[in-house]
């Protein structure tokens, strides 16, 4: 077995996106630059139906079409993509409304928003990422 390459902990081989280990380096940088900025932060949790490994990666592609320079996107499991974004709830259900009108098959969404004092662990725990 050979050793892990840093693009390998970086990007997912599938579909391209972060992988969950940079996803939550990442994530630490931007919730730090928020705080600072007195900026909301919300994330999405996406969940996919069963689908083909080629369907995934149309679906990862589509999402990523979608997002702005500072939203991250990542693939934390199987089926299951979580995007932190820049802006209030509001913001995330504007964006929710978006993609789901534009990303066939029907994707299960749901969002929140950060508190001061939380960890992007707990938020996606919250969302039962």
């Amino acid at each position: 077995m050979k050793p892990w390459g840093v693009s390998e902990l970086i990007y997912d081989k599938l579909t391209g996106l972060m992988t969950p280990f940079h996803f939550y380096e990442s994530a630490k940088r931007v919730k730090s630059w928020a705080d600072r900025k007195s900026q909301p932060l919300s994330v999405i949790a996406i969940r996919l139906p069963e689908m083909t490994d080629d369907e995934l990666v149309n679906s990862a592609r589509k999402l990523n079409s979608e997002l702005r320079g500072g939203d991250l996107l990542a693939r934390m499991g199987e089926r299951t993509f979580v995007l932190l974004l820049l802006g209030d709830q509001e913001g995330a259900g504007h964006l929710i409304f978006r993609l789901a009108n534009t990303i066939k098959p029907k994707l299960d969404f749901s969002s929140t928003f950060f508190s001061e004092d939380e960890t992007i662990v707990e938020v996606l725990n919250r969302l039962g990422v």
